[in-house]
């Protein structure tokens, strides 16, 4: 969920949410991995970083989604969104979005190689090769999904916190994702730039609650 640079470690930290897996299924999990990657793809833009945490999965799969020339060609999927499947007579949840990727991968129209070619092709990137919006918002299965959340919460403009990590979630700077039209957005607010200092490090014993209170409250 949040790894480490190391890809493959985690903290230990989320074991104590996980005692109770019926209360655990009332945390807001999206947020806190988003918080985290967030602060990860920031701290990763800075000269002299070589290394990146975070669900670096949901990177793939919306660059994938979304940038024409990085996305490869696609064979049939093994498994379709929402589909269900059983394991051990047991039905497993639907498929996420992500599950149309399981499949076989082409590269023949697009690249796979250097990172300073990636970096060229983005900055040389045209306005119609990025898509705004990849969902399929006819497709009954899109909807039944979007059906169980509040739409104005994807437009929220609010903190993301998880423990110490108190990160801006900024869609009114993105807004033709939402299939509306993009107004020129205000320069960054900089006043919360200091929280990007703030880690649980020499932080034994701190109430995250009481620490950002003022977040949690806005």
């Amino acid at each position: 969920m949040c790894p480490d640079s190391s890809g493959n470690l985690v903290s230990l930290l989320y074991l104590a949410k996980l005692e109770d897996i019926v209360a655990a299924r009332n945390y807001s999990w999206g947020s806190a991995v988003l918080a985290f990657l967030y602060l990860e793809l920031c701290n990763a833009s800075e000269k002299g970083k070589a290394a990146i945490g975070g669900a670096l999965q949901l990177v793939h799969i919306w660059a994938w989604s979304r940038i024409i020339p990085l996305c490869p060609g696609l064979g049939a999927p093994r498994v379709h969104m929402g589909q269900h499947q059983i394991d051990n007579n047991r039905v497993l949840p639907g498929a996420p979005y992500g599950a149309m990727w399981n499949c076989e991968h082409t590269f023949t129209r697009t690249v796979r190689t250097t990172v300073r070619v990636i970096r060229d092709i983005l900055d040389e990137m045209q306005y119609d090769q990025f898509i705004w919006q990849p969902y399929d918002m006819e497709s009954n299965v899109i909807m039944a999904y979007a059906g169980d959340f509040n739409p104005q919460l994807w437009r929220s403009i609010c903190p993301l916190i998880f423990y110490a990590i108190v990160e801006m979630h900024h869609p009114e700077r993105v807004l033709r994702q939402f299939g509306m039209m993009q107004n020129i957005p205000d320069q960054p607010d900089t006043r919360d730039i200091s929280l990007h200092r703030i880690t649980r490090s020499n932080h034994t014993g701190t109430d995250w609650v009481l620490q950002h209170i003022l977040y949690i409250t806005r």
